[in-house]
C-alpha cells in the first residue's frame, strides 16, 4: 500500500521564510497599532476594526464578522488544490485592566488598559500567517480557519465560537494550533509542552463564621481567623496525603480578610479567604475541591464554627495531542532552525480556554519566546512592565503558516500503523 510520508519541503520552507521576512514591517505596524488601543473582555470595537480591515486586504479570505457574540472574527481560506484537511489557527485578542507606564511611542491610549499579555502580538502573527498562506494558495488544498477570539482573559469567547458560530464545523476541523508569547523562552525559539501546556482551573471562596468577642477573653469566642489559618496550613497535606498520583496540582490562597484594621481588641465574627486551584487532570481537580471542603468542615467542627464554601471548576486543561507533537516540532524547526525548537517536559498549570478547542479536536499549543538573548529574565505576563519582542513576529507567522500548509496537506499528523492512512516516518 502506498504511504504518504512526512517529508520536509525545503523549497516551500524557504518560500515561507522569504514571505515572512517580507511581512515583518507590516506585522510590527499592525502589532503596535493594536497595542495603542487595548480593550478588555468581549467588547473590543477598535481591536475588531483593525483586524477586520487587515483580513479584508488578504486575497482568498472570507471574513465572518461578529463572531463570539460580537467582537470575534473568523477568516476562512481555501487552498486551490482539490483535496486537503482543515486546520484551525487561533489568536486571543483581548487586553488587561493594567495601567501602562510611560516610555513607549505606541503606549496605550486607553487609561487603565494595556496589552500586558501580548495578545496584540498573537493577533499580528496570525494575520501574518494568513498573508503568507494566501501567497502560496496554489500549492495546498483544504481549508484554514483563522480565529480571532475575544474574552480569553475572562474565560469567554471560545465556547461561543464553538457552539454558536460552529467554528469547528463546515468544514470539520481536523486539528488546531495556538501560541503565546512566553517570557521564559528566549526570543527566536519555541518551547512545546510535552503534555500539558495549561492546566485545569478552579477557584474557591471560604467564609468562616465564628463568635465575636473581646480579644482579652478568647476562650469566650470562636476565632474564625485561627480556623482559617489552620485550614491554610493543612492545604499542602491535602495535596500530598489525600490525593494519590503524581499529576501536577496546586492550591494557592490569594486573599484573606477579617476584622477591622482600626480595632485591635476584638476577635471578629467572620474570616474569608480564597484563591485558585490547578491540576493537570480534571479528575484530580475535582477531587481537590472535595477534599478541601472536607478539611474545612473538619476544622470548623472542632473549632465550633460554621462555614460557607464556594468551590468552582472553571475550565479544562490544554493537552497537546501526542500525534501532532513530532510534526509540529519538525515544522517549527524547518522555519526557525534545528536548534531553536525544544520540548518542555514539565506541565504548566496556567489557565487558557483554548482548552475548549483542544478538548474537541487534536491540538498543539506553542510557547513562542520573547525574552531577548542578552537578558536572563524579563517581566512576566500581566505585569505593567511586560514587553513584547517585535522581532519574533515574522518567525511566529512563518511557523503558523507552515503548520497550516503541512496540516492541510495531510502529512502533519501521526497516524496508527496499518490503518491505510498517512503514517509518520522519521
Amino acid at each position: 500500500m502506498e504511504e504518504k510520508l512526512f517529508e520536509k519541503s525545503p523549497d516551500m520552507e524557504e518560500r515561507i521564510k522569504y514571505l515572512a521576512e517580507k511581512e515583518e514591517q507590516t506585522l510590527i505596524r499592525i502589532r503596535r497599532e493594536l497595542h495603542k488601543v487595548p480593550e478588555t473582555g468581549v467588547y473590543l470595537p477598535k481591536t475588531y476594526e483593525i483586524i477586520r480591515r487587515e483580513l479584508q486586504k488578504i486575497p482568498g479570505v472570507e471574513v465572518i464578522e461578529h463572531a463570539a457574540e460580537g467582537y470575534g472574527l473568523i477568516g476562512i481560506m481555501r487552498g486551490k488544490l482539490p483535496d486537503g484537511k482543515t486546520v484551525l489557527l487561533r489568536a486571543d485578542i483581548d487586553a488587561l485592566p493594567v495601567e501602562e507606564p510611560e516610555g513607549l511611542p505606541y503606549r496605550s491610549e486607553h487609561p487603565g488598559c494595556m496589552h500586558a499579555c501580548g495578545h496584540d502580538g498573537h493577533a499580528a502573527w496570525l494575520i501574518g500567517a494568513a498573508r503568507i498562506l494566501s501567497d502560496i494558495r496554489d500549492n495546498w488544498g483544504g481549508c484554514v480557519k483563522f480565529v480571532f477570539q475575544p474574552g480569553e482573559e475572562v474565560g469567554k469567547g471560545a465556547t461561543a465560537l464553538i457552539e454558536k458560530d460552529q467554528v469547528l464545523e463546515n468544514p470539520k476541523v481536523d486539528m488546531a494550533f495556538a501560541a503565546h508569547g512566553w517570557p521564559s523562552v528566549e526570543s527566536g525559539k519555541i518551547g512545546i509542552a510535552r503534555r500539558y501546556a495549561f492546566g485545569c482551573v478552579g477557584g474557591f471562596s471560604i467564609k468562616i463564621m465564628g463568635k465575636k468577642g473581646h480579644a482579652s477573653w478568647p476562650e469566650e469566642t470562636v476565632d474564625p481567623i485561627a480556623a482559617a489559618i489552620e485550614i491554610y496550613q493543612h492545604m499542602p497535606s491535602v495535596l500530598t496525603k489525600k490525593i494519590s498520583g503524581t499529576e501536577a496540582k496546586v492550591f494557592s490562597v490569594t486573599y484573606m480578610q477579617a476584622g477591622d484594621v482600626k480595632i485591635h481588641n476584638v476577635i471578629p465574627e467572620t474570616c474569608e479567604f480564597g484563591g485558585t486551584m490547578r491540576a493537570a487532570n480534571m479528575d484530580v481537580l475535582k477531587r481537590m475541591g472535595k477534599e478541601l471542603e472536607k478539611e474545612v468542615r473538619a476544622v470548623c467542627h472542632v473549632a465550633g464554627a460554621e462555614y460557607k464554601a464556594d468551590i468552582r471548576i472553571h475550565g479544562g486543561a490544554v493537552h497537546n495531542a501526542v500525534d501532532l507533537l513530532e510534526g509540529t516540532e519538525k515544522t517549527a524547526k524547518g522555519i526557525l532552525g534545528e536548534d531553536k525548537v525544544y520540548f518542555i517536559e514539565h506541565d504548566h498549570l496556567g489557565g487558557e480556554n483554548f482548552s475548549e478547542f483542544s478538548s474537541r479536536v487534536p491540538a498543539v499549543y506553542l510557547f513562542i519566546g520573547i525574552r531577548p538573548k542578552e537578558k536572563e529574565q524579563i517581566p512576566g505576563l500581566h505585569s505593567a512592565e511586560y514587553r513584547f519582542d517585535d522581532h519574533v513576529l515574522k518567525g511566529a507567522a512563518g511557523v503558523f503558516a507552515a503548520l497550516g500548509y503541512y496540516g492541510c496537506m495531510g502529512i502533519l499528523q501521526k497516524q496508527e500503523k496499518g490503518t491505510g492512512t498517512e503514517e509518520w516516518k522519521k
